[in-house]
C-alpha cells in the first residue's frame, strides 16, 4: 500500500485541473465561450455516466430525493452555466493563472456562508488563514496589473479590459459559493459520482437553454460539424470533470477532507510554470509571492 496515497490523489486533482484550465483557455480563444462550456459539460456527462456504470451498474443517478435534484441542479447552474460563463471569459481577458487565483476567494467566501446558514464557526487559524488568503489574491491581481501595463502593447490588454476580467474571476468564486453551498444541502447522503452527474447534467441543460435563448446555438453545432477545437475540448473535459473528479473522490475516502480539501486547491501555484513555458506569460516576483501566501492561508483554513 503507497503511504499518503489518499494525499496523492489530492495533489492529482490539483494538476488535473490545472492542465484542464490550460487546455480550455486555449480552446475558447479558438472556439469561443458558448461552445467551449457547453461541449465540455456534455463530454462530462457522457464520461461521468461511463464511470457510474461502471461503479454502480446504472448510467443514471437512481433513488435520489427531489430536494436533492433541486439543490444539485442548482448547483449545477451556478458552478458549470453562470459560474464558468464568467471563468472562461476571465480566462480570455486574463489568463487561466489569474483566473483560478481568483477562484481561491471562494474557500474563505464559502467558510462565511457556511457560518451564516448552519452556524459553522471558524477558529483562530481558520480566520488568520481567511485573511492570507484574501491578501495573497489582492497582491496577485496588483502585481499582475503593474505587469500587464509593463509588457508591449502588441502582449498587454488594456486597463479596462484587465478590470473587467478581474471582475468576472470573482463573480465566478461567488457562483463556486452558491453551487458549493448547495452542494452540501443536497448531496447529504447520496452518491458522490451520482451527485455530480446531476450537477453537470443540470448544467448541460441550463446551456442548451442558453445557447436557445440567446440564438448562440450555431458556435456549438460549428464546433460539432467542423470538429475545430473538438479534441481540446474532449481532452480538457477528461481532465476537468472526469479525472479530477476521480481523483478528488479517492483522496476523499482515504485522506483527511481538510487536507484534501487543500491539496486539491493548489492549482493556482502548480499553473505558474506551464503558464510561462508553454503559454508564453511573464511572471512577476509579487504574483509568485501572492500566490504562496493564498496557499498558505488555505492551509490554515483546515488546521
Amino acid at each position: 500500500m503507497i503511504s499518503h496515497i489518499g494525499e496523492l490523489a489530492a495533489f492529482g486533482t490539483s494538476v488535473s485541473w490545472a492542465v484542464a484550465a490550460l487546455i480550455m483557455e486555449k480552446s475558447v480563444r479558438k472556439v469561443g465561450v458558448m461552445a467551449v462550456n457547453t461541449l465540455k459539460v456534455a463530454f462530462g456527462t457522457i464520461y461521468l455516466a461511463l464511470l457510474a456504470f461502471i461503479l454502480n451498474g446504472s448510467f443514471f443517478p437512481l433513488g435520489l430525493s427531489s430536494a436533492a435534484w433541486i439543490f444539485l441542479s442548482a448547483s449545477g447552474v451556478f458552478g458549470f452555466v453562470i459560474g464558468d460563463f464568467f471563468l472562461l471569459h476571465a480566462y480570455r481577458m486574463i489568463g487561466s493563472r489569474l483566473s483560478l487565483l481568483l477562484m481561491a476567494l471562494s474557500v474563505p467566501l464559502t467558510a462565511i456562508g457556511a457560518l451564516v446558514l448552519w452556524n459553522e464557526r471558524m477558529g483562530t487559524w481558520a480566520l488568520a488563514g481567511m485573511l492570507l488568503c484574501v491578501a495573497g489574491i489582492a497582491n496577485t491581481v496588483m502585481a499582475g496589473g503593474k505587469q500587464n501595463e509593463k509588457l508591449s502593447a502588441e502582449h498587454a490588454v488594456s486597463p479596462l479590459v484587465y478590470r473587467k476580467g478581474v471582475i468576472f474571476g470573482i463573480l465566478s468564486a461567488l457562483c463556486m459559493v452558491v453551487a458549493t453551498l448547495c452542494t452540501k444541502e443536497g448531496a447529504a447522503g447520496v452518491n458522490s459520482v451520482s451527485a455530480t452527474q446531476v450537477r453537470i447534467f443540470s448544467s448541460f441543460v441550463g446551456f442548451v437553454i442558453f445557447a436557445l435563448i440567446t440564438r448562440k446555438g450555431g458556435e456549438v453545432t460549428v464546433v460539432v460539424r467542423t470538429g475545430k477545437g473538438l479534441g481540446m475540448i474532449a481532452l480538457g473535459a477528461v481532465f476537468g470533470p472526469f479525472i479530477g473528479v476521480g481523483f478528488l473522490l479517492f483522496a476523499l475516502q482515504n485522506a483527511d477532507a481538510g487536507i484534501v480539501s487543500t491539496l486539491s486547491a493548489l492549482s493556482p501555484v502548480i499553473i505558474i510554470p506551464p503558464s510561462v513555458i508553454f503559454l508564453k506569460r511573464r511572471v512577476s516576483s509579487g504574483e509568485v509571492f501572492g500566490a504562496c501566501l493564498a496557499m498558505c492561508g488555505l492551509a490554515l483554513l483546515f488546521l
